[in-house]
């Protein structure tokens, strides 16, 4: 099966952190859909190009693995905060911006968190 590409907007704090190569971990909530663009349809292998919200900068990574977490905790344990989170590297403070986007509170106790473990960053 050839590999996929998925579109993917990003904040800019983020969006820089990945393109740096400072964060290599994309945290998103399970939304449980299945949808043509879902993350849950993304595989080990696949693209993943990531817009810059605001702007036309993209970069697009190489997919490593996926894993999905019972809770934001338990991902952020487990995977460590330095390479998973852009902003604060407190697993408190992770919780709490994580759990602050959209409706990601609910999502993540109802279906889990996924931890997307990015490879080959590059601008194009």
């Amino acid at each position: 099966m050839p590999n996929k590409t998925f579109f993917k907007n990003l904040n800019e704090r983020p969006f820089n952190a990945i393109a740096s190569g400072q964060k290599n971990i994309e945290i998103r909530a399970n939304k449980n859909l299945f949808s043509e663009n879902s993350i849950n349809l993304i595989n080990a292998g696949d693209f993943i190009i990531f817009k810059k919200v605001g702007s036309k900068d993209k970069i697009k990574c190489t997919v490593e693995r996926k894993t999905l977490y019972r809770t934001i905790r338990e991902l952020l344990e487990t995977e460590g905060t330095q390479h998973s989170l852009s902003g604060a590297n407190n697993i408190e403070e992770g919780i709490k911006a994580i759990e602050s986007i959209g409706n990601y509170k609910e999502l993540i106790v109802k279906n889990g968190v996924f931890a997307i473990k990015i490879k080959d960053v590059q601008r194009i």
